[in-house]
């Protein structure tokens, strides 16, 4: 009689297949790439955030917009910081996730293996609470919007 190992919260032992190992150590290898060029965009992101205030400036002297350009630069230069650290963070779990899981099935190492898949669930969940978060912002908006254009 086969015993239930979720009702007696014991852990059951998998076995990754060949054909699995090569699937994860080609995600690793995308992972490790996707991760590099995350890092790249972040600090390409985080550098337009500081030169964000001259294009700015430029654009209220050509253009004459009306608008308050410090006031404009700064948020902009907020929003354009916010957003390296937003491509940062997924970035270096899925940096994470590549280098542990290719040191998890070359040196045959548990540790590793769990550490991959703990970060590439770390960059699961911080899309899923990103994505929650846009979704209430947004229905916070059309709420917003519908509750003052019924007011006025």
């Amino acid at each position: 009689m086969e015993e239930n190992t979720e009702a007696t919260g014991e852990a059951s032992e998998m076995l990754i297949t060949f054909e699995a190992e090569a699937y994860m150590r080609e995600a690793g290898k995308w992972a490790n790439f996707l991760g590099s060029a995350g890092f790249v965009f972040s600090v390409l992101t985080i550098v337009s955030a500081f030169s964000v205030g001259s294009v700015v400036g430029k654009l209220q002297q050509t253009y004459g917009t009306g608008l308050n350009p410090k006031a404009l630069s700064s948020g902009l230069s907020f929003m354009y910081f916010l957003f390296g650290v937003l491509i940062f963070i997924p970035s270096l779990y899925l940096y994470q996730f590549g280098g542990a899981i290719k040191k998890g099935f070359e040196y045959g190492d548990q540790v590793n293996l769990n550490l991959a898949f703990q970060k590439l669930k770390s960059y699961f969940r911080f899309f899923g609470i990103l994505i929650i978060s846009f979704i209430v912002f947004y229905l916070m908006v059309l709420i917003g919007t519908l509750t003052g254009g019924v007011s006025r």
